[in-house]
């Protein structure tokens, strides 16, 4: 059945632009897609909070919708990851588990298969240096790289690099929740290294971080802007 688009609950509450930029770009590439919509969450928030139960309700909805696809696309490192490396905890049985891998293979995140398509055939342009967030997830899931390779087409753009002590924005989902104080100090002292490394702003494969770092209210005084790798493709002159 081609491609099926999954777009994460967060996106499509919070940053409904980050998932029409994913359309646009399929789009604009002559990709058929579909997106399912009774796609649900995939259960990230509930597995992080320690609650497998209703993680593993929401993977079995998630196996019926996006059955059958030949690849399911997400603009999310962290939802990629979670299907990938998780479900396959949360699977009971051999036939369940079988089916999780079996779907966990075929679901990608949107840098990874950008990076394997090749140049776009527009020239995406962005004047002005950003700092590639190394998001938690999208390091472990290793896709870093992949997003380096596709925004070094960027014409225009400079990508910075922050130490790596301030990788963490300080979200990490329920943390932020369990503990606001640090999570917040964290944010602030992550917003800062950005600021001192002259970037106007960040670029990340998971915008649930780049919320986080919205929510603290340090952004507007420092001049930053907030970028998914999305966003930026579709920048073209």
């Amino acid at each position: 059945m081609g491609l099926k688009l999954f777009i994460p609950c967060f996106l499509d509450q919070c940053a409904p632009q980050v998932a029409s930029a994913a359309a646009g770009l399929l789009t604009r590439l002559n990709v058929p897609w579909v997106y399912p919509e009774d796609q649900t969450c995939c259960g990230q928030f509930a597995w992080t909070a320690g609650d497998p139960a209703t993680a593993r309700r929401l993977m079995r909805h998630f196996l019926r919708v996006f059955d059958g696809a030949e690849t399911i696309l997400c603009p999310s490192a962290s939802c990629t990851y979670l299907v990938r490396q998780c479900y396959p905890q949360l699977a009971e049985g051999l036939k369940e588990r079988r089916a999780v891998e079996a779907l966990a293979s075929r679901v990608m995140e949107l840098g990874e298969w950008l990076a394997g398509w090749g140049p776009l055939p527009w020239t995406p342009r962005f004047e002005g240096s950003l700092v590639l967030h190394q998001s938690c997830k999208a390091r472990q899931l290793g896709g870093l790289a992949c997003a380096r390779e596709v925004l070094s087409r960027v014409q225009g753009l400079k990508l910075l690099t922050i130490s790596p002590y301030y990788t963490c924005c300080g979200f990490g989902g329920t943390f932020s929740l369990q503990h606001p104080g640090l999570s917040r100090d964290i944010g602030e002292a992550y917003l800062a290294a950005v600021t001192a490394a002259g970037a106007v702003g960040l670029v990340s494969l998971d915008y649930s971080c780049l919320l986080h770092l919205q929510g603290l209210g340090f952004a507007p005084a420092r001049n930053l802007s907030f970028y998914h790798l999305a966003e930026i493709l579709t920048m073209s002159g």
